[in-house]
């Protein structure tokens, strides 16, 4: 039977944000939009719903923190475990190492070969674990016997004769389509029949600054935000060429952390427009490395813009960026020095003021709302916020 097109009319795609926690799925979608990410979320809110101790068994690992792990195996009952591995990285030989054993009881004596599952799939195997298993990168597989390995992991929870998993466990799936991989395997058959395959798109740029703001606060490149906010199409498009990078939510979340970093190391223009570019590829890279290369005294502006609030309808955009950025980042005895601009913005550029507030900076946010004048600015915004913020 053909696999159904992936541009077919009839494939409903969710929003990455949307996906919901259950077991025996696949997630089917581009690369760098946030599978793992919201995965790895929702298994910590069900966590929490549970009343359990979330645990990510790999980081867990890789600290050699043996002290959570024998609490773990002693009491399965307090914990969900999360445990992230690409499908690629799974094969039949490494789920156990054969050791010979023999039994004898009366007359009957029996040899055989046990295998003593490594230490994560021991864990998984416990019967009172709670937890999620995700499998990425799930059509990258190429060889048969990994695929049917997947299949009784995917169909009864087992993994050879010996290793039987938690039936407390949900396992995920996930992988690309192969409008963006040309290195993905059509999944067999059998292995779609016993899923429930979601075909999933990325996650609006609200929802991305949200995400940002969440994980990494005021450390990162404000100006990020608000140029998706004006451009969201430009979140995530396939490369112009083979040899150059293209955005995704992943890459412009690199891309923003590196910016970041580079502006405190006081990087020049050059360098942080060949990391833009190395990151976003050339159409979009160069087009949001605009922000960055404006020709101007940037502070002779901002003292323009405070005692002359309509000067900002001549900036193009990149420079309307920039300065939004600049002001996102400020303390809130600065941003009081802008209230006419702020005032103006409330009547003049009204969703351009309302993607500031989703990334000014916490702190100077909460003492900005305590302001009566803020407050009847805010009140003008009041539909546009429900929508952006």
């Amino acid at each position: 039977m053909p696999e159904t097109p992936i541009n077919s009319p009839n494939i409903v795609r969710i929003r990455v944000t949307e996906i919901p926690l259950l077991d025996r799925i696949v997630l089917l979608g581009p690369p760098g939009i946030g599978k793992t990410e919201i995965i790895r979320e929702k298994a910590e809110e069900e966590a929490k719903r549970l009343g359990k101790i979330f645990v990510d068994l790999r980081e867990t690992l890789a600290k050699n923190d043996m002290k959570t792990i024998e609490d773990i195996i002693r009491n399965p009952q307090k914990y969900y475990v999360y445990y992230r591995l690409p499908a690629t990285h799974v094969v039949p030989e490494d789920l156990g190492i054969p050791r010979e054993k023999r039994y004898e009881a009366r007359e009957l004596v029996l040899e055989f070969i046990r295998h003593i599952p490594p230490l994560v799939l021991a864990i998984l195997s416990i019967p009172d674990i709670y937890g999620t298993v995700f499998f990425d990168e799930i059509n990258n597989v190429q060889r048969d016997d990994q695929i049917t390995l997947f299949y009784s992991i995917v169909q009864e929870k087992e993994a050879g004769f010996d290793l039987l998993f938690s039936r407390n466990l949900k396992i995920v799936l996930a992988g690309n389509t192969s409008d963006w991989s040309s290195v993905v395997r059509p999944l067999p058959e059998p292995l779609r029949n016993r899923t429930t395959l979601y075909y999933v798109k990325p996650p609006t740029p609200k929802e991305w600054i949200e995400y940002m703001e969440r994980k990494y606060g005021d450390e990162w490149e404000k100006a990020c935000g608000i140029y998706l906010q004006l451009f969201p199409d430009d979140i995530l498009k396939p490369p112009a060429h083979d040899e150059e990078n293209f955005p995704s939510p992943r890459s412009w979340t690199e891309c923003c952390r590196l910016i970041y970093e580079l502006k405190k190391q006081g990087a020049s223009k050059e360098i942080i427009e060949a990391t833009i570019i190395g990151r976003l590829g050339s159409e979009v890279g160069a087009k949001f490395a605009g922000v960055f290369k404006v020709n101007v005294d940037i502070n002779a502006l901002m003292k323009t813009l405070e005692s002359t609030p309509e000067h900002f309808d001549r900036l193009n955009t990149e420079l309307k960026i920039l300065v939004l950025s600049i002001l996102a980042s400020q303390s809130f005895e600065v941003l009081a020095r802008f209230r006419k601009l702020f005032e103006y913005m409330s009547e003049k550029h009204r969703e351009l003021l309302a993607v500031f507030l989703m990334i000014v900076n916490k702190e100077s946010k909460q003492k900005l709302i305590q302001e009566e004048w803020f407050s009847k600015i805010v009140d003008k915004l009041i539909d546009l916020l429900v929508k952006f913020v």
